[in-house]
């Protein structure tokens, strides 16, 4: 279930995606209507909108900022790097201390 919730939600953030890329709505004199066809690609637009991906022209009429967008994915990178990091020591600190009990 959470396999197909996360399928929908991806196929949610590419169609946003490529429908901006689509009409390369790339700066506010490329603005362009968009009014999202399913409530979680709504949540997509919003969750763009306020990390200021996306951003409104006038009402009803965006564009998308590649530049912040760019920026996002590395710093969501750079997070999951952070997290893999510190999830790796975790594991070889547990190995680490069981091979001692074990070797007593």
């Amino acid at each position: 279930m959470a396999t197909a919730a996360a399928a929908v939600a991806a196929r949610a953030r590419r169609e946003v995606e490529t429908y901006f890329s689509d009409h390369e709505a790339y700066g506010p004199e490329h603005a362009i209507d968009f009014e999202p066809t399913m409530s979680i690609q709504r949540r997509y637009l919003e969750q763009l909108i306020g990390q200021g991906v996306v951003h409104e022209a006038e009402p009803g009429r965006y564009w998308f900022d590649q530049a912040a967008f760019e920026e996002k994915k590395r710093e969501r990178f750079a997070w999951t790097m952070r997290i893999l990091a510190v999830a790796g020591f975790v594991f070889l600190v547990v190995l680490g201390v069981q091979f001692a009990m074990q070797h007593r």
